[in-house]
């Protein structure tokens, strides 16, 4: 039994559409026409020529078809030599063969003063006047200018002898003031001046501080001492319930004693003390799977035959 391909024409049951490629060319395309529009967009530069007939002029270089942009410079390399031969005419400037050195150049005169050529400008030159003093007391500016500029003028030179008054003590000049002066008094001392028959510092005795004092307006400070009981009077002092376990291991021995201590690594003596887990070594032989396999295989092996 054979199952119908559902491909191509069914007997029994409705067909697929078939699709194909279609055969119809361009022309017959652009004879289709959906609308005026759709007609402008088809067929818009069917008819042109393709981009192999149009010659596009170089934007760089040469003249330029289009009277729209402007031309661009054109440059080239130069053809003349380098070195100029000396059968070539003599120039203008009177020079054969090659072009001149730095010094065949006349240039014009320095910058600072008269300038030969018109349309450099000469600039101003300054100098030292010549006029003495004398001539400059002449000229009158102001009143001001008077006092100020002629100030000094018959005053003596920093060389002159100058006597320069102490600053310290009566001025002489009215416009300085005195400053102050104090002097050591030389009056004597008189005898019934209260005080002054006193005796010096050294004259004095000082009681200590430390002591019984004398002055009634002092207290007397505490004065400690070292205590002189015995451990057997402070045994009958009481002071509390508390005060009792102070006097705790006063009757054991001290530590020259013969002292012997319980050793902590095995079994303790002492009932508050827990005995530690003791860790024995292990009495097993080395070899002890060995053996018991050699008792349960007491039968020789091949090799003993």
């Amino acid at each position: 039994m054979t199952t119908r391909s559902t491909f191509g024409d069914q007997p029994t049951k409705k067909s697929f559409p078939s699709y194909g490629f279609g055969t119809g060319s361009r022309a017959q395309a652009n004879k289709l026409f959906i609308s005026q529009q759709h007609t402008l967009k088809a067929t818009g530069g069917t008819h042109s020529p393709g981009p192999a007939v149009y010659l596009l002029p170089a934007s760089v270089g040469g003249k330029q078809p289009d009277g729209r942009k402007p031309d661009p410079p054109v440059w080239g390399f130069g053809t003349s030599r380098r070195f100029r031969p000396k059968s070539a005419p003599t120039k203008p400037d009177g020079h054969a063969g090659n072009n001149p050195g730095p010094g065949a150049y006349n240039t014009p005169p320095a910058s600072v003063g008269p300038q030969v050529l018109a349309r450099l400008s000469s600039a101003p030159m300054m100098g030292f006047g010549t006029a003495e003093r004398k001539n400059v007391r002449k000229v009158w500016i102001s009143q001001e200018h008077m006092k100020l500029d002629m100030h000094g003028m018959d005053s003596p030179g920093p060389a002159a002898t100058y006597q320069i008054q102490s600053t310290v003590g009566k001025q002489v000049h009215s416009t300085a003031e005195s400053p102050p002066t104090w002097v050591f008094g030389s009056a004597a001392r008189a005898s019934d001046t209260p005080g002054l028959a006193s005796p010096g510092p050294a004259g004095y005795t000082l009681p200590q501080s430390v002591g019984p004092q004398p002055d009634s307006r002092r207290p007397r400070s505490a004065t400690p001492g070292f205590g002189a009981a015995t451990r057997e009077k402070r045994n009958q002092l009481y002071l509390g319930p508390g005060h009792e376990k102070g006097m705790h291991g006063k009757a054991s021995p001290g530590p020259a004693a013969s002292y012997t201590l319980v050793p902590s690594v095995g079994k303790q003596v002492h009932s508050k003390t827990a005995t530690a887990p003791g860790r024995p070594f292990s009495k097993a032989s080395r070899w002890a799977s060995y053996e018991r396999e050699m008792t349960k295989n007491s039968v020789p092996g091949p090799g003993t035959y």
